[in-house]
């Protein structure tokens, strides 16, 4: 079941303690889109001081061109922010920023993804706005797919996010919209909210797509293979704690019976917590799941 406000509060306390990376990347993100959007700035204010119509001075061509380049570093930029979030979820530990750096290494992943991405949502777009909005939703996943395992090719990662947004495109839509209170307090403070909105939502949405993907693999639908994951919850066996023992990213106790499936990236047990007056509450992700049978088709 998707539940975006479960998600959401579970990335309120994956931040806890851990602001420091995001806000640092977050800031790296800004500061980069701030440069590459100055010339088209200054231009859109230099128009309208004289009263011209908007780009004026850019011909057809260069404009096509810049646009290019902007979506390809935006690319790059989003890869790398993704990066960090995946990697953040699978601990409780900070994560250095180098984790966000290390990330540019992708670089080339990160282009080709938003090109092939936006190419098929300006197609769908064509048709009418609408099935654009609706296309844009099943390739959303894409970078968190490509982020979590960057040897997956873009076309792939394509086709994986249209399968886990299946019958959730809608959710995701309405899990957008939550956010645009936040977004509009961000206008009123110059994007300084930002350096807590951005971070908040990234980590709610990462919670969201473990929990599409899990689903995805629950019912079938997709293997672990297909994610390029040697086993079910997405972690590295290895990485796995063992019956009885300390999760490195839950903090809590390994069960020693399975979970219930599915329920791999947002279900935090604070109730025993909370009438214990901790105030700390952590997530049960290292629960294994065992999975139905899946075929090797995707639709």
């Amino acid at each position: 079941m998707f539940d975006r406000v479960e998600y959401k509060r579970i990335a309120k306390r994956q931040l806890q303690g851990r602001w420091k990376t995001p806000i640092l990347a977050t800031l790296s993100v800004l500061a980069v889109m701030l440069i590459i959007y100055a010339p088209q700035i200054v231009e859109s204010i230099k128009d309208a001081a004289n009263n011209n119509e908007p780009g004026i001075s850019y011909g057809f061509s260069l404009q096509n061109s810049m646009g290019l380049v902007i979506l390809g570093i935006s690319g790059i930029l989003m890869l790398a922010y993704t990066r960090l979030f995946t990697e953040m979820w699978k601990t409780r530990d900070p994560v250095p920023f180098s984790v966000f750096t290390s990330a540019f290494s992708f670089w080339l992943k990160g282009v080709l993804a938003t090109l092939w991405m936006y190419l098929w949502v300006f197609l769908w777009s064509m048709l009418f706005f609408i099935p654009g909005i609706v296309k844009a939703y099943a390739y959303s996943q894409m970078f968190f797919i490509i982020a979590e395992n960057p040897k997956i090719g873009v076309r792939k990662a394509m086709r994986l996010s249209i399968e886990i947004t299946r019958g959730y495109k809608g959710d995701l839509f309405v899990m957008d919209l939550s956010f645009i209170g936040w977004i509009f307090l961000c206008s009123l403070t110059s994007g300084i909210l930002s350096l807590y909105v951005m971070p908040y939502m990234q980590m709610s949405k990462t919670n969201a797509y473990k929990m599409l993907k899990s689903m995805a693999i629950q019912s079938g639908r997709l293997k672990p293979e297909d994610f390029g994951l040697p086993d079910q919850d997405g972690q590295p066996q290895e990485e796995q704690a063992a019956p009885g023992q300390q999760d490195s990213y839950s903090g809590s106790v390994q069960p020693e019976e399975s979970s219930p499936a599915g329920n791999v990236t947002g279900s935090w047990d604070t109730s025993a917590a909370e009438d214990a007056e901790v105030h700390e509450a952590a997530p049960d992700t290292g629960s294994v799941i065992q999975l139905p049978p899946a075929d090797d088709s995707m639709n």
